[in-house]
């Protein structure tokens, strides 16, 4: 518990003085799974990664516990926000030689970081092998983050290819996906492929997925009182009040009359907006600064 406390509180400085109390207990108290876990768990908040590193190295030459997918990990985000592909990737290797299986977010943190460092070619090739090998089944994180590398290495071509294969693949995107797509289209200057992007969303039937963040970012782009800016509002309201009557209808025939009007008109209070919204909202001419609409 107080290693725990030091951990959140980024106050791993006093660790050592901890474990040389614990050293010299009568009777002596060793460290467990659990504190192992937590002093990495520590030392990569901290920044410290050398050191938590250097608590595998100590588990590996004691043998006595055998570190686990969570203790990995760990040690892989410390490794992502430090940028140290050659560990991280080490670590990777650790897993496979010792059957731990990884998770759909140790691939997360695994794309992340290989986004980073320019490897893409490394991000589809290992993800394919741990897929392959530990039978994955990828989720809208990993897909996410895969599509983020792409753009992030300028090849928006391929992170096109993956939202057509998580669609294929019965997967559904989440407003990050979407933004990541929208957001990255825009900054390679292909405004049209946007707004396919949001056009596609208004086929579907889930209104979370034609977000509001998304559209903002396409009509401060193309501006207000462009036709196409005015098309593609017209496309927005049409699918929203489509999905809002739709999933109306469906409440409503499992509530009795009283309950089914309330609950159509309370269901999935997202911001409606139309063209006279969005004319009336401030317009911007950069790429990170959005656009309110009236609600």
């Amino acid at each position: 518990t107080i290693l725990n406390c030091f951990a959140q509180c980024k106050t791993m400085h006093r660790v050592p003085r901890i474990l040389e109390d614990m050293r010299t207990a009568k009777p002596p108290v060793e460290a467990d799974m659990v504190t192992y876990s937590t002093l990495v768990k520590g030392f990569c908040s901290s920044g410290d990664l050398d050191t938590a590193l250097g608590l595998l190295e100590e588990m590996r030459k004691q043998g006595t516990f055998r570190p686990d997918e969570m203790l990995y990990n760990t040690l892989l985000s410390g490794c992502a926000r430090q940028q140290r592909l050659k560990e991280a990737l080490e670590i990777v290797n650790e897993m496979r030689s010792t059957g731990v299986a990884p998770s759909n977010y140790t691939l997360s943190m695994l794309v992340k970081l290989l986004g980073r460092c320019k490897r893409l070619g490394q991000v589809f090739s290992i993800v394919d092998e741990l897929k392959t090998e530990f039978g994955i089944r990828l989720n809208i994180q990993v897909y996410t983050c895969m599509i983020q590398a792409c753009f992030h290495n300028r090849q928006p071509a391929k992170a096109l290819a993956l939202f057509d294969r998580l669609v294929a693949e019965g997967l559904r995107p989440d407003d990050k996906t979407n933004m990541s797509l929208v957001r990255g289209f825009l900054q390679m200057g292909q405004v049209d492929m946007a707004v396919d992007m949001i056009r596609r969303s208004c086929k579907g039937n889930d209104p979370t997925c034609i977000d509001a963040n998304c559209v903002d970012l396409v009509i401060a782009k193309l501006g207000v009182e462009s036709e196409t800016s005015k098309s593609l509002t017209k496309d927005v309201e049409a699918a929203r009040s489509r999905i809002h009557h739709g999933n109306g209808h469906k409440n409503s025939a499992h509530k009795s009359p009283s309950q089914g009007s309330a609950n159509c008109n309370s269901f999935c209070q997202f911001p409606r907006a139309n063209a006279k919204n969005w004319q009336k909202a401030k317009a911007v001419s950069s790429l990170g600064q959005q656009i309110s609409w009236q609600a």
